[in-house]
């Protein structure tokens, strides 16, 4: 009697050291050496999600693949989700085939659950339980779509998460920022000591390898605006339907597009300063003048057609991107600063020199598109007039 199939799964070659699908009688290369278990597990998820096809109607979780429930989630409903990427979504989705593989549903429990989280916070970009706790959050919301649409289950497994993180309060100083903004563009403060006076000596070097012109203007724009990450990267120079936009005529930045619809992740237009408006021209008028050189070095045949370049205020070689996480990173190194100071950081920056600065808390929720109330529980402490009656009681 042949043995039942275990289904896709990973398997190191012994002699190759690098990591394969096997699945049944089929054999798939990953890519990946020995040491990149996690892109292996990426490439397993995208291999389970391509093959399974989810059945109409299943009520019995021992019959159900994690998989299918995934699949059926990440195909059906995941892309109409409000304040969802859906690029984040499956990113998320495919993070979770790898690991739950062809689990069934029936097996989701606490200590499962459990055996994920730790798998994941051994990872080395993952630092804190909010990137388990919100990937197992999507597998208990597929599990429920599946209920609801596909079942229903005879009974439906609960996800365990893990504790929530406590909330990042970093943020920078005035200073810090400085750094920051000098390391995207190259520059680091050396130091060393005289051996005979012991006196402490410091002066500016640049490295040419990290000079990233879109990250410097991604962080002045998000010290100026607030503005959370994808609204930033989305922002381009001319009303689209795909993101924000900034208006130089009016000096408005409007964060999402105009037929996008609201989420909790309140994005609304802002009034911009002065200072922030004068780089926006400036990098206007770079950029439509790299346009230009790039639309005259097009061949004949091409000239006059549509050049989809320099379209997004953060570009890079005249492209947008999805993320500066590479960039971030280097220039965070050469500021000197510590890992906590993530992108997040520039608007919890902004958030608390609003309030360091007096400025009326209903201007300053309105500006950030969060609640007064949040504005208050985060950031109302460093508001020069937070408890003073109180404190002179």
């Amino acid at each position: 009697m042949p043995r039942p199939s275990k289904g896709p799964r990973l398997y190191l070659h012994p002699v190759e050291k690098v990591w394969l699908i096997r699945d049944g009688e089929v054999t798939k290369r990953t890519g990946c050496g020995e040491p990149d278990r996690a892109g292996a597990e990426k490439e397993l998820g995208i291999y389970i999600g391509t093959k399974f096809r989810p059945v109409a109607r299943e009520s019995d979780p021992a019959r159900v693949s994690v998989a299918e429930v995934l699949t059926a989630y990440g195909r059906e409903h995941a892309p109409d989700t409000k304040g969802s990427s859906p690029s984040m979504a499956g990113y998320n989705i495919v993070t979770l085939a790898g690991w739950w593989g062809t689990r069934t549903i029936a097996e989701i429990n606490k200590a499962t659950s459990k055996a994920y989280s730790d798998h994941r916070m051994e990872s080395e970009r993952v630092n804190s339980t909010g990137t388990p706790r919100r990937e197992l959050a999507i597998l208990q919301a597929a599990v429920n779509y599946w209920h609801e649409t596909h079942g229903p289950l005879t009974a439906v497994p609960q996800v365990t998460l893990p504790a929530k993180p406590s909330a990042r309060t970093r943020w920078l100083d005035r200073s810090e920022a400085a750094r920051l903004l000098a390391g995207s563009l190259g520059w680091y403060e050396c130091f060393w000591t005289d051996l005979a006076t012991r006196r402490r000596h410091s002066r500016w070097c640049r490295y040419a390898g990290g000079i990233n012109r879109h990250l410097s203007r991604f962080i002045l724009l998000g010290l100026s605006t607030g503005s959370r990450k994808q609204a930033l990267l989305g922002a381009q120079w001319m009303a689209n339907l795909s993101g924000g936009w900034i208006d130089l005529s009016r000096g408005i930045i409007y964060r999402k597009a105009a037929q996008q619809e609201e989420t909790k992740k309140r994005q609304p237009a802002a009034k911009l300063g002065r200072k922030i408006l004068a780089h926006l021209r400036r990098w206007k008028r770079l950029d439509d003048a790299a346009r230009a050189e790039a639309e005259a070095q097009r061949p004949a045949e091409e000239q006059g057609k549509a050049l989809p370049m320099f379209l997004h205020v953060v570009s890079w070689r005249g492209h947008g991107v999805g993320s500066v996480r590479t960039a971030w990173e280097a220039a965070v190194e050469l500021a000197w600063l510590d890992d906590e100071v993530t992108p997040h950081v520039l608007r919890h920056t902004r958030a608390t020199w609003m309030m360091q600065g007096g400025i009326d808390k209903w201007q300053a929720a309105g500006a950030l598109g969060m609640s007064l109330q949040m504005l208050e529980e985060n950031y109302g402490h460093h508001h020069p007039d937070w408890q003073r009656e109180a404190a002179e009681v």
